[in-house]
């Protein structure tokens, strides 16, 4: 009996990235929802528990399915999963799944960026969304949830309002590397064409 035939690298993306382009767009539409009072902040933290549970086992199980960085993806659903544990144990804080989710639209951007083919308007249009909130979303509007939590948590006690902070702190780390590595991976690229 033959042994099933392995998906290559770029199959494995690119089957990762076609079911994020689809649960990226519900999720942050569901976000969005949420924070226009459409849709109950608690079934969005549901929605978003969800999601990350499936995601992260899928690249948990299939590394390939990221272009790189696999394990620091499933570090940060895990610590994403904190997050959205401390909303569902203070249902009156689940709106802030909804304004920590509007990350995702961003993440959107940059999965329908690297499907488009370069050069072409798709890829120029979705670049425009990429860079237009990168900045906005993930420096400006992240920080600030950041001053949020530590408002919100300081009649916690020490735990829960260590892991909160904590790992908001760890997602704003994130964004720092997602970020530097791309631009790494850019300047690499040029010089290679150079």
């Amino acid at each position: 009996m033959r042994a099933p035939r392995m998906l290559d690298a770029s199959a494995c993306v690119a089957a990762h990235d076609a079911a994020n382009v689809i649960a990226l767009s519900a999720l942050s539409c569901a976000c969005a929802c949420g924070l226009a009072g459409a849709l109950s902040a608690r079934l969005v933290t549901a929605i978003f528990i969800a999601y990350i549970l499936l995601d992260g086992a899928w690249i948990a199980l299939w590394p390939r399915a990221v272009p790189s960085g696999a394990r620091l993806v499933v570090t940060h659903h895990a610590v994403t999963m904190v997050l959205l544990a401390h909303a569902a144990r203070h249902p009156e804080r689940a709106m802030e799944t909804c304004r920590n989710g509007l990350v995702e639209a961003n993440t959107l951007f940059l999965i329908l960026r690297r499907r488009a083919t370069r050069g072409t308007l798709a890829h120029r249009a979705w670049n425009l969304a990429y860079v237009g909130t990168l900045v906005p979303v993930r420096f400006v509007w992240q920080p600030y949830l950041f001053a949020r939590f530590v408002e919100l948590t300081s009649g916690d006690d020490f735990l829960e309002r260590f892991s909160v902070l904590g790992s908001q702190a760890f997602l704003l780390g994130f964004n720092v590397w997602l970020v530097a590595r791309r631009r790494a991976s850019a300047v690499s690229a040029k010089t290679k064409d150079s």
